[in-house]
């Protein structure tokens, strides 16, 4: 059920990359990023009644996802919705470093599905369309987005086993979106009204990509590995490379199928090593 759950949240996410890549045409980075943690932090506030309230934990995940989300939607202003997601894939081989490190074992079979899904998502960006003015740049900042959200990853699976999901996830919205505002406030981003095209975005992600998605994911990652969680969440660039496809008309070379397939194989083979467990009381 957690791989099921993760792979439905990697498809949403797929999906909203190109609303956003929409939105942020008309709407600065700081700003939307305001209004949609907001939101999703309005959907949440039912779970600050489950338990006491870990600040610490909420503070270095909403960080960790603020830098996250702040660097790809400011990316997604120079590179293509397609590159972005599959630059973003790159997380999945810095998820069991981080992990490594927090004290996570990695058996070599589970290593074999990071090989695996990581060669995946190299092919998915070697096969996707390059140039444009600023494309490097995007491409920089979207890296240092990847980077933020493999911390973000191996943080969450810590802190979804020691203390459930509980208040942990409206509190972490709710720094994302404060620092956001702050963040909107100090770069003038601030401006109304929106278009009926943004509100889109902004429903979209709030609610689907924010609330829903980082529960299941906390859900997930109660129950699974940091390193599994990260394989399975390398569809997202697949999703990614197939709604650009399918809604923005960006091509698809045998490449990035090819790719697809090897992050397909790091998933199956992760999750016949690491079948899952189950997770803490999630208050």
């Amino acid at each position: 059920m957690a791989t099921l759950a993760l792979i439905i949240v990697t498809a949403i996410w797929g999906w909203t990359f190109v609303p956003v890549k929409e939105a942020v045409a008309e709407v600065g980075p700081f700003w939307f990023l305001a209004l949609r943690f907001s939101l999703a932090f309005l959907c949440t506030i039912p779970f600050l009644r489950r338990g006491p309230l870990p600040w610490r934990e909420a503070l270095l995940l909403g960080a960790f996802l603020f830098g996250g989300y702040f660097f790809q939607t400011w990316g997604l202003r120079y590179t293509t919705a397609q590159k972005s997601g599959l630059i973003t894939g790159l997380s999945v081989v810095l998820v069991p470093i981080v992990a490594r490190f927090l004290g996570e074992r990695v058996s070599r079979r589970a290593a074999l599905g990071v090989v695996l899904a990581g060669l995946g998502v190299a092919f998915l960006s070697l096969g996707a369309e390059t140039g444009g003015e600023g494309s490097l740049f995007g491409d920089l900042l979207t890296v240092i987005c990847a980077v933020s959200f493999a911390l973000y990853i191996a943080f969450l699976a810590r802190y979804a086993r020691s203390t459930g999901i509980g208040p942990l996830l409206p509190l972490q919205l709710a720094v994302v979106a404060v620092l956001s505002f702050l963040g909107a406030g100090l770069f003038g981003e601030v401006r109304w009204p929106l278009s009926s095209q943004a509100w889109k975005a902004l429903v979209i992600t709030g609610i689907l990509a924010s609330a829903l998605a980082y529960y299941v994911l906390a859900w997930a990652e109660s129950r699974a590995s940091a390193t599994k969680t990260a394989v399975i969440l390398a569809m997202e660039p697949v999703f990614a490379a197939f709604f650009g496809w399918l809604l923005l008309g960006e091509t698809l070379s045998s490449l990035q199928l090819g790719g697809a397939l090897l992050v397909l194989s790091g998933i199956f083979v992760v999750s016949a090593v690491d079948p899952g467990k189950k997770g803490p009381d999630n208050r």
